[in-house]
């Protein structure tokens, strides 16, 4: 695969990557809330606090952030790492092999929410491990 091919393999499967955990991270965050929370929360947001989810840590699922920043870093590396590849030409080959590598890892952990929210009805039963509890909880006096 020419590096050209690998450049654009990789942001390919970055923008699906991002699409996806961001729309998925979206109902995962919207599912516990009732309309007025999520007025309350959306408004003022700013760009650092879409984008890392910090207003909504509470909704979200530990793993499921650290599969969405994980899958923000690593891909940016790989495309490092094909671009480096390319320049060091006894290691020419393994650009070809770490651009399949993160497409096999997209599609890996896309099968893996695929399948553990799958439903034949057109809505995602986020209630089947997502508890509607968990966002705003009372302190104690």
């Amino acid at each position: 695969m020419s590096i050209l091919n690998q450049i654009v393999f990789v942001v390919l499967c970055y923008l699906l990557a991002f699409f996806f955990i961001r729309w998925f991270l979206w109902g995962v965050k919207e599912y516990p809330l009732n309309n007025s929370a999520r007025k309350k929360r959306k408004k003022g947001q700013t760009l650092k606090e879409w984008f890392l989810y910090s207003r909504y840590r509470n909704e979200i699922p530990k793993i499921l952030l650290v599969l969405y920043f994980f899958i923000i870093l690593i891909h940016p590396l790989v495309l490092l790492c094909c671009i480096a590849f390319y320049f060091i030409k006894p290691l020419d080959t393994y650009g070809t092999l770490v651009a399949k590598g993160i497409a096999y890892f997209d599609v890996l952990w896309l099968t893996a929410i695929l399948l553990l929210f799958w439903s034949p009805g057109p809505n995602i039963p986020y209630e089947r491990w997502i508890s509607k509890k968990g966002g705003n909880k009372r302190k104690g006096k």
